[in-house]
């Protein structure tokens, strides 16, 4: 377990009034919660962007894990926050504060980090809300153990049965969530699309209202929510619950309670104990509690089960009751005990493996003494990080007088577990690197990075706290593993995913010294991937009686060893490849992208190639790609010539099209052997044509996941609102399609997924926290394609990151 960074606000100036304040703050709780995204979001009595420390409330922030420093304000309120929850796909946020308002909020229309609003909000009048949840909407993909090192994804992944948590006709899931309150009250909330007030329906958790003060809630298969509650006093019982909703109509619900079996806390001790924290093992399934109590002599963490136990019947009745009856109870596994105060505790939010007992389950633990401690499932100690050093060295940031004024308050696991966030009572964030879920005992290895990265493209989750866990020397092992078991799985299973798999196998490469030329590549190859498509469904069958595809003509006619491109032409035919001139005009931006990459490729064919890891030249199927593409566009050009490229000649009657789409066939009939005579038209037409160098990626980028990760000394120490210099590194010097250029205005001013220019001094535009590629804020959507085009990356970019809009020259 190592401390990647840790992050602090910005020295603030205060008076003797806010330092009183600021003391009386202590006892808030920040809270911490990290998305299916990586996304974190979290809560902080200090206004970020407040420097003199006037705007006093709860303000809840969102930042990428790979940006931190890049943060953004969600709401500020005037009541205290106490609970907040992401939902399963990491774009919807629920806020409940003590006052008993609950909101819930989402990335607009355009899936925008810096532009989130409130889709329905609630308020339970003096119901202060504790806890809450999304409801779950029945899709489960898990790991089966006895085939994880099957190369089948179908064989290895299957969906488990877990049904939604409120089905309507036909077994479909709503979105919605539920909500406990300090006075025993469960609501459950029904969000909706259409701007109506939330349907909503309560009902005491038992039956008389009574004091909560801490408790938990979890998913059980049938769709129902097993909720797990304690009034922190440890003579109080430990109260279990099983809550089910149904929906009535389309406007009500109702909501149903039952209780379960539950069971006393026994300590040998005369000092008086609180029981402060109640966590299932799992979010999902899980039948284990772990349960953790402070007192003046310290914490005791123990674990709790729910086993089925069979009780001896007396004599008297064994000849009326011939079979045995078992009961289910809850019974103590094991223990942990500290001399310090347990401050956080957290568990994992989910198993990748179907056997939950056969995955090593593990509880994360944040205590007063600035420990922070990682307990296998039978709670002993597998490793210890110890902050107290580390706090009194950066105590000039935050501005306090002394270390102990600083608690940890909060901690939140990734989804595949391997890191964790930790908040303090301050609002700075502390990013921890955790072992492998499954290799508690040791090190990480290749097998299971390689299964998380598959569990990732199946599933849809993001691979960034993998990535960054992984050791240098692990990175190529990993991408070329994962590399061989994709290729070795179906046609449409590689159809379907094969964007993702292009994401995951250029991020590795980026996080690699050396490598960024092959992530270009694969960057590259993905936009050349989408185009290919998208060019491919605009084109329509002239004749419905026949049965062909004009695609497929295409890919048979480059089957031919003809290398003039006209001389192919009469035996495609032109009725099949009729677009309406509107749509071929709205694609010249790609047209354009396209033949310049295919200008790019030639003049790389007689440079020496490195057969290690990726190299455009080296895929057979970019190359043929780039041929059927130039095909198109040739067609296209006769049907409407202003869609064609623009190039700059040093000869005018010169052909690029038809001399570019000639050296890639003989090249590609060569099979990338050693040609003197193609090397010379090579360098001739590079002599003839201007080459526009192409860049996939920004130059100076500032992120966390970067090759200058692994020449710090960690843990890095970071501001809020100021990119750090230690994590830049420069791209384009070393990009394999720029020809070895320095391009580090290229990117700049460029959109890279319209693929023009933005003009040097764009009011907003859209950023990814990844790769810090720009788009343009609204385009230019004239067609129906090229609406579909911009839709295809609405969400995420190419690299997979999140889009933020940004101000020129500031955050």
């Amino acid at each position: 377990m190592d401390l990647v960074y840790s992050i602090f606000r910005k020295q603030a100036w205060k008076t003797q009034f806010q330092n009183e304040q600021m003391e009386e703050d202590m006892c808030f709780k920040c809270l911490a919660k990290i998305s299916a995204n990586n996304i974190v979001a979290w809560v902080t009595t200090f206004d970020l962007d407040d420097h003199v420390n006037i705007n006093w409330g709860s303000h809840v922030y969102i930042a990428d894990l790979n940006v931190p420093w890049k943060y953004h304000k969600i709401t500020s309120n005037n009541c205290t926050v106490t609970t907040l929850e992401w939902d399963m796909y990491g774009y919807s946020l629920l806020i409940g504060d003590k006052n008993g308002a609950v909101s819930i909020w989402t990335c607009s229309t355009d899936h925008n980090l810096t532009n989130w609003v409130q889709v329905g909000s609630k308020d339970f009048r003096g119901e202060p809300i504790i806890a809450g949840t999304f409801f779950h909407l029945g899709k489960k993909l898990m790991l089966v153990n006895e085939k994880a090192d099957n190369i089948n994804y179908f064989e290895k992944f299957n969906y488990v049965r877990f049904t939604p948590s409120l089905r309507t006709w036909g077994g479909t899931g709503l979105p919605g969530c539920l909500v406990v309150s300090a006075t025993g009250m469960i609501a459950a909330l029904l969000t909706n699309d259409s701007g109506e007030p939330m349907i909503s329906a309560t009902n005491s958790l038992a039956v008389a209202r009574y004091r909560i003060s801490v408790v938990d809630i979890s998913y059980r298969q049938n769709g129902n929510f097993l909720i797990v509650t304690s009034d922190g006093r440890p003579r109080s019982p430990i109260h279990c619950y099983e809550v089910s909703i149904k929906l009535v109509n389309e406007k009500s619900c109702t909501i149903v309670s039952q209780w379960l079996p539950s069971f006393f806390l026994t300590f040998n001790e005369t000092v008086d104990r609180v029981i402060s924290h109640v966590k299932f093992l799992l979010r999902e399934g899980s039948e284990s509690l772990v349960i953790g109590s402070n007192s003046s002599n310290g914490c005791i963490i123990e674990t709790w089960e729910l086993v089925k136990k069979t009780n001896p019947i007396n004599k008297v009745f064994k000849k009326v009751i011939t079979e045995d009856h078992p009961t289910v109870c809850w019974i103590k596994k094991s223990s942990f005990t500290v001399g310090a105060q347990l401050t956080a505790l957290a568990t994992p939010k989910m198993s990748i493996s179907y056997n939950q007992s056969s995955c090593s389950q593990y509880v994360v633990a944040a205590f007063s003494n600035h420990q922070v401690c990682c307990l296998s499932r039978e709670l002993t100690q597998q490793c210890l990080f110890e902050l107290s050093s580390y706090c009194e060295d950066n105590i000039g940031k935050i501005g306090l007088q002394h270390s102990s004024n600083i608690q940890f308050s909060d901690l939140d696991i990734s989804y595949l577990g391997n890191v964790f966030v930790v908040c303090d009572n301050m609002g700075n964030l502390y990013l921890f690197q955790l072992l492998s879920v499954a290799e508690l005992n040791g090190p990480l290895t290749v097998a299971y990075a390689t299964l998380q990265l598959e569990y990732c493209l199946v599933t849809g989750l993001d691979w960034w706290d993998l990535a960054i866990s992984l050791r240098p020397n692990m990175l190529e092992a990993v991408c070329n593993r994962f590399s061989e078991n994709f290729q070795k799985q179906s046609q449409v299973l590689q159809q379907k995913e094969y964007t993702t798999y292009l994401s995951i196998r250029s991020f590795l490469y980026k996080m690699m010294p050396g490598a960024q030329g092959k992530r270009s590549d694969l960057m590259h190859l993905m936009t050349l991937h989408s185009i290919c498509n998208a060019f491919k469904n605009v084109l329509r069958v002239s004749d419905m009686m026949v049965d062909r595809d004009p695609a497929e003509n295409i890919s048979n006619a480059l089957k031919e060893p003809i290398v003039d491109i006209d001389k192919i032409l009469p035996s495609l035919g032109g009725k099949d490849f009729t677009v309406e001139p509107s749509t071929l005009q709205s694609l010249h931006q790609l047209i354009q992208w396209v033949a310049q990459l295919a200008l790019n490729v030639v003049s790389r064919i007689p440079e020496p190639r490195d057969n290690v890891g990726y190299n455009l030249l080296n895929d057979l199927y970019a190359i043929n790609s780039i041929r059927e593409l130039l095909l198109m566009i040739r067609i296209w050009g006769l049907l409407r010539p202003n869609c064609l490229p623009v190039f700059i000649k040093n000869i005018d009657n010169l052909d690029v099209l038809s001399v570019t789409f000639r050296l890639l066939s003989r090249f590609v009939q060569l099979g990338g052997e050693h040609d003197e005579m193609l090397f010379d038209e090579c360098y001739t037409l590079q002599s003839q044509v201007n080459i526009t160098p192409l860049s996939s990626v920004a130059a100076g980028i500032h992120e966390v996941a970067s090759p200058a990760l692994y020449y710090q000394h960690l843990p890095l120490k970071l501001v809020f609102g100021q990119e750090p210099d230690c994590l830049r590194y420069n791209t384009s010097s070393i990009d394999t399609i720029t020809n070895g250029k320095q391009q580090s205005d290229y990117m700049k001013d460029y959109d890279v997924i319209r693929n023009v220019y933005i003009g040097k001094c764009p009011l907003t535009v859209k950023q990814c926290n990844r790769c810090e590629g720009k788009m343009q804020l609204v385009g230019n959507s004239r067609t129906a394609a090229i609406r579909v085009w911009e839709n295809r990356w609405a969400r995420n970019c190419r690299c997979g990151g999140r889009w933020r809009t940004v101000k020129v020259g500031g955050q």
